[in-house]
């Protein structure tokens, strides 16, 4: 077998075996815990909220919600709240070859971007909800996931191409 496809098979069975060590972690601990996701939700409605202020728009927070007074807003659930796809991008990074001594400055800087363009997402989805509600459904299942995905395999090509260990 060639080094190429042995190599491929390898990293596969890792990232398999790290996919089911995440759902054991997350199923049976951090999302029972719930204070990770918790979190990342309460900071998105925090910073969304202060960015529609800063743009000069009348807000309303009501637990995990956060809306332009006059439409319904938008509700930040665990599946929006981008955790899931950080722990994709950082799993990626870990798995694959490359100095560890970079890993740690290029994951946390991943997730830092990830954060920021889901806080985008939020803060567009939100005035989309009261400007333009009939489009709201689609970007928020279509759109903006392709960007995000897309933003996270740029992520992952920068760091095979630029940062991997090449042999």
């Amino acid at each position: 077998m060639n080094k190429q496809i042995r190599f491929l098979i390898l990293f596969f069975v890792k990232a398999i075996l790290l996919y089911f060590v995440w759902v054991l972690l997350y199923e049976n601990w951090l999302m029972k815990v719930g204070f990770v996701d918790k979190i990342i939700i309460e900071s998105l409605v925090y910073f969304t909220d202060l960015l529609l202020q800063i743009f000069g728009y009348s807000t309303f927070v009501y637990d995990h919600a956060i809306g332009i007074q006059g439409s319904h807003g938008v509700y930040i659930g665990i599946p929006c709240n981008g955790l899931d796809l950080m722990a994709l991008f950082a799993g990626f990074i870990l798995l694959f070859r490359g100095s560890w001594k970079t890993k740690v400055w290029f994951i946390p800087l991943g997730l830092f971007f990830i954060y920021v363009l889901n806080l985008v997402r939020v803060l567009l989805l939100t005035i989309m909800a009261k400007t333009a509600p009939e489009y709201l459904d689609f970007n928020h299942k279509y759109t903006f996931t392709v960007l995000l995905y897309s933003f996270v395999f740029l992520g992952w090509l920068v760091w095979v191409n630029k940062y991997s260990l090449k042999k």
